[in-house]
């Protein structure tokens, strides 16, 4: 099974290192001072080329589910996000993040055009309607290193982000629209009973 995503280069330990700036509280910053939200201030692209509007992370939750066209129970379990999204579409966000839409070439990441016109053709055959983001430099490093505890070993994994940005909990492997219903209840239920629901809103 190919398993491009775990091509490296010296640009993904590049940004593994800018990474690590904005998830560090500088100790010269007031005590007052609110981290920012590291996911609302990526800049990214969907599958289409166009720019994806990152502050839908801040101060709502997020459900990114990392695919690949080839994986047969990323493909299967499409339709049931879709149908989530908009069933849950007042409460929590959810995204695809194509795992394949980024390569590295001469120690560049830049878009697989292949594997963005496989995911474009996937999503109108499916008609697929919720956003589906290529990873950048940031989303790279944490879908390959495990210094931060996101890295990808499975297709699909999940990340569960809460509005503040951070990654509350991480999903291996693929459900049923039931299985995938009790996950986002359970996760919204635990921000509920912390407060953490909907941050500043």
């Amino acid at each position: 099974m190919k398993n491009t995503i775990r091509r490296f280069s010296w640009l993904a330990l590049v940004a593994a290192l800018m990474l690590m700036v904005p998830l560090a509280a500088p100790a010269e910053a007031a005590p007052e001072t609110e981290p920012a939200n590291f996911f609302a201030q990526l800049e990214l692209f969907d599958i289409y080329g166009e720019p994806f509007d990152a502050k839908v992370f801040q101060g709502k939750p997020a459900l990114v589910n990392i695919w690949a066209t080839w994986c047969n129970p990323c493909v299967v379990e499409m339709p049931h996000l879709q149908e989530l999204a908009h069933e849950y579409a007042d409460r929590i966000t959810i995204i695809g993040l194509h795992a394949e839409g980024m390569t590295v070439e001469n120690d560049e990441l830049v878009p697989w055009e292949a594997q963005n016109e496989a995911a474009r053709a996937l999503a109108d055959n499916l008609g697929l309607t919720f956003p589906l983001v290529n990873p950048d430099a940031n989303l790279f490093v944490l879908m390959n290193m495990p210094d931060y505890g996101l890295q990808v070993t499975v297709f699909p994994t999940t990340w569960l982000i809460d509005g503040d940005g951070t990654v509350a909990g991480v999903i291996p492997g693929s459900r049923d629209l039931a299985g995938w219903r009790a996950e986002i209840d359970g996760f919204l239920k635990y921000l509920e009973d912390t407060g953490l629901e909907k941050n500043g809103g």
